[in-house]
């Protein structure tokens, strides 16, 4: 492994793509010429700055995930850029914080947004790699997946080796959710799937222990079923896949906390097993199903910034992500229930509640006010003194400058500016010059 490493970093200081160092690493020190080459195959880059403290944490897992992509013999070459040294570089791929990492797949760009473990960047650099619609060969392989994986998946399913209008279409969709969810293809005697006739080609997803086909008849779209299936039953929801996971269906999201969600002894958690039995329901019915994705809130941070008012924990809202709407039921927690919570749910369907909030101008402006003055709040409870400093004092300055100003008296009498003895005395003396002539 040493050899090869040691062989490929002397190739790439030849041609002047790499910095030359003294410590023997699976991770490949850039330079600016790392443009020319990050089309070329995987790459996966941590852009940071040597003075920043996030930067320096992540160094040695950085290292650990070069050494483990390393053991796998991945085609993944890890590689690092500072870019204090290097700016063009960090200019020209728009990095914008520190530790930026980025994943480069044949030319496309993928800014990793997970989390800062060795085995997760590892996983998604193995994911990266691979092909955008993998091959399940056997029911073992299938049977590890399903072990091994947390998040849905999808399999086409057809007989021989037949391509048909539906792959090409699933293929595409593969493509274009590569990055967050898996695709492969299979025969149908290697999924051995029991009380669930295939009519095939069709695709089957496999989520949250069960499974389920495509239906033609009844779901017709491929692109919308598998856009609805991609989640699992209760996905955490955060502010940068809000959108995409309310795209198509309303959210019923349980604001909670991650801490406590699994303690079914709080009331915390006693709240996040009844709203998960709830989406159970929920998606077993055929109408309800259609309308609502659930999910849960870390927090109630998000929550707080579409009501504009504090969310208190445990509680729930119904969620228009495209318009910013929500509904609230303004039941007490300890008075919600599962059946109350149906029957909130089909009133909703029924018109017969009225959406709050909205993206309108006026809402934009009252948005923009609740988050300055929450973080102003935020900031004061985490550091009062430095808060006071940063903004108590530039206001006291202020409001003395202003004082001065309100408070002097800068009127002035005509008498001093033209006073009367100036003026008989210049007539005086133009008399006694015409006297003199």
């Amino acid at each position: 492994m040493w050899s090869n490493l040691i062989i490929t970093v002397a190739l790439l200081c030849e041609v002047g793509i790499v910095e030359a160092t003294s410590v023997p690493s699976d991770v490949i020190e850039l330079n600016d010429r790392f443009l020319e080459v990050k089309d070329d195959g995987y790459w996966f880059v941590e852009f940071y700055a040597p003075w920043c403290a996030h930067c320096k944490r992540l160094m040695p897992i950085w290292e650990h995930v070069g050494h483990a992509l390393a053991d796998k013999k991945s085609l993944v070459r890890v590689g690092k850029l500072d870019c204090t040294r290097f700016s063009s570089v960090a200019s020209a791929l728009e990095i914008q914080s520190y530790p930026t990492v980025i994943f480069f797949r044949n030319g496309e760009k993928r800014i990793y947004e997970g989390e800062r473990r060795k085995e997760a960047m590892v996983d998604f650099a193995v994911k990266g790699s691979g092909p955008v619609v993998g091959i399940l060969k056997s029911f073992n392989q299938l049977s590890e997946l399903r072990k091994s994986v947390n998040e849905p998946f999808f399999v086409y399913v057809s007989s021989g080796n037949t391509i048909a209008e539906l792959y090409d279409e699933y293929s595409w969709l593969a493509g274009k959710l590569f990055w967050s969810r898996s695709f492969y293809r299979s025969a149908p005697d290697v999924l051995r799937l029991k009380n669930l006739a295939l009519k095939l080609p069709t695709v089957v997803v496999f989520k949250d222990n069960e499974y389920s086909a495509f239906d033609y008849d009844k779901d017709k779209n491929l692109t919308k079923w598998i856009n609805n299936e991609r989640w699992p039953l209760m996905p955490l929801v955060t502010s940068s896949i809000l959108r995409n996971i309310g795209s198509s269906r309303l959210l019923v999201l349980a604001v909670i906390n991650k801490i406590d969600r699994r303690n079914e002894s709080s009331p915390v958690g006693k709240f996040y097993s009844m709203i998960t039995k709830v989406a159970h329901t929920v998606r077993t019915d055929l109408k309800l199903s259609r309308y609502y994705q659930f999910g849960w809130l870390d927090g109630n941070d998000l929550a707080n910034n579409i009501v504009l008012n504090v969310v208190k924990e445990p509680d729930y809202l119904v969620i228009n992500a495209s318009s910013y709407e929500f509904y609230s039921s303004g039941d007490a927690s300890s008075a919600i229930t599962a059946k109350s919570i149906i029957v909130f749910l089909e009133r909703i369907i029924a018109g017969d509640v009225i959406a709050q909030g909205g993206s309108s101008i006026t809402q934009r402006i009252r948005r923009m006010f609740f988050e300055i003055s929450s973080s102003l709040v935020e900031m004061f409870e985490a550091q009062p003194l430095l808060t006071i400093c940063i903004f108590g004092l530039p206001l006291a300055f202020l409001s003395l400058v202003t004082y001065c100003l309100c408070s002097s008296d800068f009127s002035v009498d005509r008498d001093e500016v033209y006073p009367d003895d100036d003026d008989d005395t210049d007539i005086s003396d133009i008399e006694d010059h015409e006297k003199a002539e």
